[in-house]
């Protein structure tokens, strides 16, 4: 099963339903996450795009264990995740370091498939997207309950994404109803 993503559910909803509502970038709370944000549109400048090449995790030290960074492979046909901090991997108990999208799909299918689109929608639209909501017992591998997680497109030039960055933090956290 394929989280439900939509414009205004609220993800605190139902603690066995994974939900994630899209937000802005200004609508960020993460601290981690709007730091990363604001990385990106530094070292993009007046350019559509920062390069992966400007890159340097010297620059973001405090926040290089909640990013993943991530290879676009033959125009979207898959994903190869190059870096990948210690944040994400223990929150999802996934090795993702090294290991292609589509060679996750064994361990994690409905996740990987959710990734997939986000994916795609940043590489083909190139604008950065935003979510943050719960996961259910549809994701039994997730170490957390509540995400809050931004996908950037990188680029050597104008016109193509070649590289994704995406920062995310992960959080147990009481919800409305009271229940984890």
């Amino acid at each position: 099963m394929t989280p439900h993503y939509s414009e205004s559910p609220d993800p605190r909803q139902d603690s066995d339903i994974t939900s994630f509502e899209l937000v802005t970038l200004d609508e960020l709370e993460s601290p981690a996450v709007r730091e990363g944000a604001g990385y990106c549109r530094t070292l993009r400048g007046n350019r559509r795009y920062p390069a992966r090449k400007d890159i340097l995790p010297r620059d973001i030290a405090s926040i290089l264990r909640n990013m993943i960074l991530i290879k676009v492979i033959d125009g979207c046909s898959d994903f190869e995740f190059r870096i990948a901090g210690d944040a994400q991997v223990q929150a999802h108990a996934i090795p993702f370091q090294g290991r292609r999208l589509n060679q996750l799909m064994q361990i994690a299918p409905a996740f990987c498939l959710s990734l997939r689109s986000i994916f795609i929608h940043v590489v083909l639209s190139g604008a950065p997207a935003a979510v943050r909501g719960r996961m259910g017992a549809d994701f039994p591998n997730a170490k957390y309950t509540y995400c809050e997680s931004m996908f950037l497109p990188l680029g050597a030039g104008d016109d193509a994404v070649d590289h994704l960055m995406m920062f995310s933090t992960y959080v147990a956290r009481t919800f409305v109803n009271g229940k984890n």
